[in-house]
């Protein structure tokens, strides 16, 4: 079987169209999944490629440190816990960009912040090994 697929910019306006040979058995399982879902196999043979190559979080890189890997917003070096430390402060996302980290949009805090509630026991072992270190520089409060 061929399904057709058309090629479409962030906009929507069409860029060229593809032609993507399925066998038979894969093109039964699609038309399956998609009257199981009431959706046509159409929509469906654009939803499941989509859920695999696209980025769960696309503003998230995984940058390897001192201490091991670290999620990252991309093309920055910051840490998703410091954008997660400052919520954590009080400051609002708006504010983050605004004054605290310029060089981010709201997109880029709003996805650490949705890459923290994926990633919960990660983030949190991260700010504490890095309440962690800054107790050890700094030394105890007197």
């Amino acid at each position: 079987m061929t399904i057709i697929v058309d090629v479409r910019n962030r906009y929507g306006e069409s860029l060229t169209t593809k032609r993507i040979q399925l066998s038979s058995r894969i093109y039964e399982l699609l038309q399956q999944q998609a009257e199981e879902r009431k959706r046509s196999p159409d929509e469906l043979a654009e939803e499941l490629p989509a859920r695999q190559l696209l980025p769960e979080h696309p503003y998230i890189d995984i940058s390897l440190s001192r201490s091991g890997p670290r999620p990252v917003i991309k093309g920055t070096h910051i840490p998703v816990s410091v954008v997660v430390g400052y919520v954590r402060l009080g400051h609002e996302p708006e504010a983050i960009v605004r004054g605290l980290l310029p060089q981010l949009n709201l997109a880029q805090v709003y996805d650490a912040l949705s890459y923290c509630y994926d990633h919960r026991e990660e983030i949190e072992t991260e700010l504490a090994e890095d309440a962690e270190t800054v107790w050890r520089v700094k030394g105890r409060p007197r």
